[in-house]
C-alpha cells in the first residue's frame, strides 16, 4: 500500500511540474509574441508617419509616396502574419529546453528526484508539433 501511495505522490509531482513548465513556456512565448508585434507595428508606424509627412510637404510625387506606403503596409502585414509561427517555435523550444535540463541533471539529483515514466504518447506529439511549427 505504501508503494502505491508513493507512486501516486510521484505521479502528482510530475504532473504539477509539467503543468508549471507549460505555463512558463506559454508566458515566455506570449511575451515574445507581444514584443515582436510591438516591434513590427512600431516599424510600420514610423515608416507611415515619415511617408505621410513627405506627402504633406509635397517634395516628391504623391503617387510614388502612396506606392511606397502600400509597399510598407504589405511588408508589415507579411511580418505580422509570421509572428504566430515564431511564437509557436519559441513555445516548443522552451518545452524542449525544460526536457534537456531534466536529461542533463546530475545523476545524484536524478537519483533523488522521482523517476518520470516515458510514454510514447508524450514524446511523439512534441516531435510532430516541433516539425510543424519550424519554418
Amino acid at each position: 500500500m505504501a508503494s502505491n501511495e508513493g507512486k501516486r505522490e510521484e505521479d502528482l509531482r510530475n504532473l504539477l511540474t509539467d503543468a508549471v513548465e507549460v505555463q512558463l513556456a506559454t508566458l515566455r512565448a506570449g511575451i515574445g509574441f507581444w514584443s515582436e508585434w510591438i516591434e513590427k507595428t512600431t516599424e510600420f508606424v514610423q515608416s507611415a508617419s515619415r511617408i505621410l509627412s513627405e506627402i504633406n510637404s509635397e517634395e516628391q510625387s504623391a503617387r510614388d509616396l502612396v506606392l511606397e506606403l502600400v509597399d510598407a503596409s504589405r511588408a508589415s502585414a507579411r511580418a505580422l502574419t509570421e509572428i504566430p509561427r515564431h511564437t509557436a517555435t519559441r513555445f516548443i523550444e522552451e518545452l524542449d529546453r525544460f526536457d534537456a535540463e531534466k536529461a542533463s541533471a546530475p545523476k545524484s539529483a536524478r537519483a533523488s528526484a522521482p523517476k518520470k515514466r516515458k510514454t510514447a504518447a508524450r514524446s511523439a506529439p512534441r516531435a510532430r508539433r516541433a516539425g510543424r511549427a519550424k519554418p
